[in-house]
């Protein structure tokens, strides 16, 4: 049997801390239970690397966002060992192959004509470097960060989630196995009793640089 165990790619707008230990600690005990039963087994973890909360951070210690995010992605690097924690494979999301990947899936689905282009109004949150909707909101304020976010206008691309939603609906319900535990299961099919959004997913580079190119218009970013 074959099994892959990724933790959470650790953001890196600050230093690792214990909750970043206590969650590698978890997977890479797991992957040394799956390999005593023979199991093929690929343990990841990795560092995120883009996005504007990055660039804030370096602009509060007065250095560029690649010498931030190297500094920072060495910290959780040099973390593991002394934990006695040995991955199988550490990423970075400004790796040259994972930049490569996500150019060229991008370029897949745009071709395939999942992705369009459009112009949107919404309601920006930094912290959680989203829009948001009105219902998210609470008293007016990001529920998560507390703060009021911006109302941007701006022209970016989306991906059609919508059309993927009942197709989705029916595999999960078809195979109760895909989303365990049960209660997660439940909690996906809650959400996906509404109508989905088509998904933003570009950042013009007039507002924020620090991403990966988007393969079929080099004016815009992705990074989420």
């Amino acid at each position: 049997m074959t099994t892959y165990i990724t933790t959470p790619i650790y953001y890196v707008n600050a230093q690792p801390h214990l909750g970043h230990a206590y969650t590698t600690i978890v997977a890479d005990t797991y992957s040394r239970f799956r390999r005593l039963t023979d199991d093929d087994v690929r343990f990841q973890t990795g560092t995120d690397e883009h996005g504007d909360k990055i660039v804030e951070a370096a602009d509060r210690e007065g250095v560029s966002p690649k010498e931030y995010v190297d500094r920072i992605s060495a910290m959780f690097r040099e973390s593991w060992p002394g934990l006695d924690i040995v991955p199988d494979n550490f990423i970075r999301t400004t790796d040259p192959d994972h930049v490569a990947t996500v150019q060229k899936i991008l370029q897949d689905v745009y071709d395939k004509g999942d992705i369009y282009f459009d112009k949107y109004t919404g309601l920006y949150c930094t912290g959680c470097e989203r829009f948001l909707t009105e219902k998210e909101l609470v008293g007016g304020k990001c529920p998560d960060h507390l703060t009021v976010p911006n109302e941007i206008t701006e022209q970016n691309y989306f991906f059609r989630m919508s059309k993927y939603q009942q197709e989705l609906l029916d595999h999960i319900n078809a195979n109760p196995e895909f989303i365990t535990p049960e209660r997660y299961r439940n909690e996906v099919l809650s959400f996906l009793s509404e109508p989905l959004e088509d998904l933003c997913i570009s950042r013009p580079t007039s507002r924020l640089t620090w991403g990966i190119p988007l393969p079929f218009d080099d004016k815009f970013v992705t990074y989420v």
